[in-house]
């Protein structure tokens, strides 16, 4: 292995490595200087040089062809090996196909207009400081993330190439790029990619502490945007909340306060310029970590327009809930670490702020189920929740009427949970003849909700006798009948509104035993309403006031 002490001075004579089996090393500096008609310096296909020091092109230079591997660095030493181009125009000739290795433990910084063919960044991931950019970049082939921070600061890394393969995976990292990406703070950094039809373009943006990947995946159709510039921002400007939004019957209530991603068109490297003209564009936002409070299949990406500092301004994408991914599958679960936007059919600097809205329960538990039964001289109830967010407890209420509700115990809740929570209780002294149930169900805050109510009837109910349970109330889009009877009956259902107009009649038959029939409301505006239940053997009717809203 032959060993370069040191290069001090590269003067206008060129100076040519061109073995491919060996290694050279400069321990200090490796130093272009001087003018001239050809490179100061070339580094040929196939050969390695280490520097252990710094890199300094003066602005005399003529530049250096680099078609090797340039290591600038030394992972198990203590020095700052930086790169430092003073030249008018870049230090690595536009004809080189080369790659130059930054990798250090200890911080780095890379200045001046460098055109890079392939930059690979190693700088260890331990190290808080990074690479940080002095100067706007640019790799014209492919950047390499294999371990450490590159911070942006003020300025862009420009991805020249419209290839999807231009920013590539070290293997010492992974597929959110969590050992290393690139520290763009909107208004402060940005990520510059050519893109073009029918690619799946990474965008490992992020904070100081974590990354946050941005994906753009275009169709084949796809035209009118030629470069994206992402950046992310920790801090949503506006704040998270209150925001009032639905789609395919899912209401977000908030947006998750993790921060909140910036997608520019920069056609030409003008920030702003840019629609889409054909095809599509699909949007995935990783690392849900960041957010707390996401629960499945509640929680989608929004969108406003660039500059927008308005919690208004937050919208459901263009074509809507037809763009989510499927329920429980990637883009809509936590555990798939994904948000995701499908085939959106607009873009433009109007659309390019991105956020995760989600659904923060104003009613604290989503109750799955609620029953129970009779077991001697005791009433036994099993209730599960499909979900909780800031969960107290649950006051479980008894009624002999089905109007006058009273506790009868207390149940403590989960607090936070997404997988189904399952809870108990015995009511060891029931009325002796009917025993309607129901859950008053406590949020942290002292809010609660009601669940549906329940029956269970003792053996000494009338053998002619129809017990009737309607719920919820207030409802949403469906009223829940439940009939229990020891015979055959019939029953006419009329729904009126406060006036006394018949909405909507139907007649049933109620065979012994228990029954269920359900009434759309769905498609009735927020007012009081009232439900005509006719027994008609027995010429008795129940009335029974409803609450719809939204």
């Amino acid at each position: 292995m032959a060993l370069l002490q040191y290069f001090k001075k590269i003067i206008p004579l060129t100076i040519c490595i061109l073995c491919n089996r060996e290694n050279l090393i400069a321990q200090d500096l490796l130093y272009l200087y001087g003018s001239g008609s050809s490179p100061n310096l070339t580094i040929q296909s196939g050969a390695n040089v280490y520097v252990g020091g710094g890199f300094v092109a003066n602005s005399g230079a003529y530049g250096m062809q680099l078609d090797g591997n340039l290591y600038l660095g030394n992972t198990n030493g203590a020095i700052t090996a930086n790169w430092t181009d003073n030249m008018a125009s870049t230090s690595i000739l536009i004809t080189s196909t080369g790659t130059v290795y930054l990798q250090s433990n200890n911080g780095q910084s890379v200045s001046g207009p460098t055109r890079f063919y392939d930059l690979y960044l190693n700088n260890s991931s331990a190290n808080t400081s990074g690479i940080q950019m002095q100067s706007n970049l640019e790799v014209r082939n492919q950047l390499t993330f294999n371990d450490g921070l590159l911070c942006a600061n003020s300025y862009s890394m420009l991805l020249s190439s419209n290839s999807a393969s231009a920013v590539v995976i070290g293997a010492s990292n992974t597929s959110t790029y969590s050992n290393s990406w690139i520290y763009a703070s909107y208004s402060g950094g940005e990520l510059d990619r050519e893109v073009t039809a029918n690619g799946t373009y990474d965008f490992p943006v992020g904070s100081s502490s974590a990354p946050q990947l941005f994906q753009a995946i275009t169709s084949s159709t796809y035209s009118g945007i030629t470069r994206l510039s992402a950046s992310w921002e920790s801090n949503i400007s506006g704040g998270t909340s209150p925001i009032s939004l639905t789609e395919c019957g899912t209401s977000y209530n908030q947006l998750a306060s993790g921060g909140e991603w910036h997608l520019r068109p920069a056609n030409n490297g003008t920030y702003g310029s840019g629609t889409l003209s054909s095809g599509t564009l699909s949007l995935g936002a990783w690392n849900l970590s960041t957010f707390t409070g996401l629960v499945d299949n509640k929680f989608a990406l929004l969108q406003r327009s660039n500059g927008n500092s308005l919690i208004s301004g937050w919208q459901v994408p263009t074509p809507g809930c037809t763009s989510l991914a499927s329920i429980n599958t990637v883009g809509r679960t936590v555990t798939g670490n994904e948000a995701k936007r499908n085939n959106l059919t607009t873009y433009s600097d109007a659309t390019s702020q991105w956020a995760i809205g989600m659904s923060l329960y104003v009613l604290p538990i989503e109750l799955l189920s609620l029953a129970g039964y009779n077991q001697d001289e005791v009433n036994v109830l099993n209730w599960t929740t499909e979900s909780e967010y800031n969960s107290d407890y649950f006051d479980v209420e008894r009624s002999e009427d089905g109007v006058n509700f009273s506790s009868i115990g207390r149940v403590n809740a989960s607090g936070f949970s997404t997988t189904a929570q399952n809870y108990s209780l015995t009511d060891f002294h029931p009325w002796q003849r009917m025993n309607y149930y129901r859950l008053k169900m406590f949020d942290q805050d002292n809010s609660y909700k009601y669940s549906n109510v329940i029956l269970i009837m003792l053996s000494t109910v009338r053998p002619d006798e129809i017990v009737t349970v309607v719920g919820p109330n207030p409802v949403i889009n469906e009223i829940n009948m439940e009939f229990h009877s020891q015979q055959h009956e019939s029953i006419a259902i009329d729904l009126t509104d406060e006036l006394g107009r018949i909405l909507s009649t139907q007649t049933n038959e109620i065979p012994a035993g228990a029954s269920f029939f359900t009434l759309n409301v769905s498609h009735l505006p927020v007012a009081v309403y009232f439900l005509h239940i006719r027994h008609l053997e027995q010429n008795t009717s129940e009335l029974f006031k409803i609450v719809k809203v939204d």
